[in-house]
């Protein structure tokens, strides 16, 4: 499959500078471009020079440091320790990819039985987590991890060793 029209924003600059752009085929581009076409758009901060240059730099820093070949084995590996958490009591389902990855949390495994809002289980587990020096972003019955890109082995493995500690902790302020 190969799309028309791609969008792109806060990668271009690692978020660093607001920069989007808008990527197109070449059919799309010899339409509006055609002899009497004219593309009319055009914002007040289009091409603002500092965010086209913090985008110039941060892709060759991406190219340079090989991060996107980094982010294939390491993210690969960040994402295969974190299922590992799947034998805890409360985890229900481990899913996404490489660096961005939502662990959910269930009430009862067999029926996959969500906790109440009430609950509000995926911040428990985001303060267990911060109290341990891990920040994790609470998304309702979920807590959601996009570390960064550059993270080494060493870093996943006390991260998932601090997440498990953390989600115990919170599976045991359940209990009690």
């Amino acid at each position: 499959m190969q799309p028309d029209i791609i969008t792109s924003a806060k990668g271009l600059t690692s978020g660093y500078q607001p920069m989007a752009a808008t990527i197109i085929s070449d059919e799309i581009h010899d339409v509006i471009s055609a002899k009497d076409n004219f593309f009319m758009h055009g914002m007040t901060y289009s091409g603002h020079p500092a965010c086209a240059a913090a985008a110039l730099t941060n892709i060759r820093i991406l190219e340079e440091e090989d991060i996107l070949g980094h982010v294939r084995v390491e993210g690969k590996r960040f994402e295969s320790k974190l299922k590992e958490l799947s034998d805890l009591e409360i985890v229900g389902e481990v899913r996404g990819s490489h660096f961005m990855v939502g662990i959910e949390f269930v009430k009862d495994k067999e029926a996959k039985e969500v906790f109440d809002a009430e609950t509000d289980i995926g911040k428990r587990v985001a303060r267990e987590a911060q109290k341990r020096g891990l920040i994790v972003r609470p998304l309702g019955s979920m807590a959601v991890m996009s570390p960064p890109l550059i993270m080494r082995s060493e870093q996943t493995d006390t991260f998932v060793d601090v997440l498990r500690e953390s989600i115990d902790a919170a599976g045991a302020n359940l209990r009690i």
